[in-house]
């Protein structure tokens, strides 16, 4: 199970963004440290988000959005706006997912 079921559709292709990003990010792990830590440093914030309510509500916030992608911004320097950037809080979300679901 993860958790997928009792989610309605905007929320279901929400969680299936995140996992895409984290899938195309997994392969590159060896390559991109740098990135990688940013994913965690991410994760390490959205713990926070103790149930996948408060995570989804998390995700549509604005102020978390900015907060999340200075915090990347300061460990990828000379990258602004980079499109990886969505990718990297979207796979520390999906992550996070994870955990608050019970998926291993």
């Amino acid at each position: 199970m993860d958790g997928i079921e009792s989610l309605c559709d905007y929320d279901r292709i929400t969680l299936c963004l995140w996992r895409r990003a984290s899938a195309e990010l997994d392969p590159l792990l060896t390559e991109l440290c740098p990135t990688w830590a940013a994913v965690h440093a991410v994760l390490v914030g959205l713990r926070r988000h103790a149930d996948a309510t408060a995570l989804l509500a998390a995700y549509e916030s604005r102020h978390d959005n900015e907060a999340d992608l200075a915090l990347i911004g300061s460990l990828l320097p000379g990258v602004e706006s980079h499109p990886r950037y969505f990718q990297i809080r979207e796979a520390a979300f999906h992550l996070r997912w994870r955990e608050v679901v019970g998926v291993a």
